[in-house]
């Protein structure tokens, strides 16, 4: 009898250990700029997400050129989604308001008040 509680015990440690998941993470890097050589041009976005109780994200996007450093900005992740403010440095200065989603093929995001798709692929971190 006590054999059998033991064994009945033992299964379900290991029932109950194999339904637990790790957490979720979404802490990465996300990267598709490019240049464009008839022009020199460099467009696109980098991002890299810290997830956990205040995620942030280091941004830069690139219209043109990109900035010589990434803006540090609070994030909002809830799920699948990210939501952070971008203030480009322009003239006035202006602030996109950029929502994204983390899917398999990596992070789509859009900028408003603009609202065009891009998607960024998983990319390493800056050495």
């Amino acid at each position: 009898m006590l054999r059998k509680a033991a064994m009945l015990t033992s299964v379900l440690a290991l029932a109950l250990t194999a339904g637990v998941q790790a957490p979720k993470t979404h802490t990465g890097v996300w990267d598709n700029i490019t240049s464009i050589e008839e022009t020199g041009d460099i467009v696109g976005a980098r991002v890299e997400v810290f997830d956990g109780p205040r995620p942030y994200v280091l941004a830069r996007i690139c219209e043109g050129e990109c900035p010589p450093e990434p803006l540090r900005s609070p994030a909002v992740i809830k799920g699948d989604t990210i939501t952070f403010d971008y203030r480009m440095d322009s003239n006035p200065p202006d602030t996109l308001h950029v929502v994204g989603r983390f899917t398999r093929k990596g992070l789509v995001l859009r900028t408003y008040p603009d609202a065009e798709e891009q998607l960024l692929r998983p990319a390493k971190p800056d050495a």
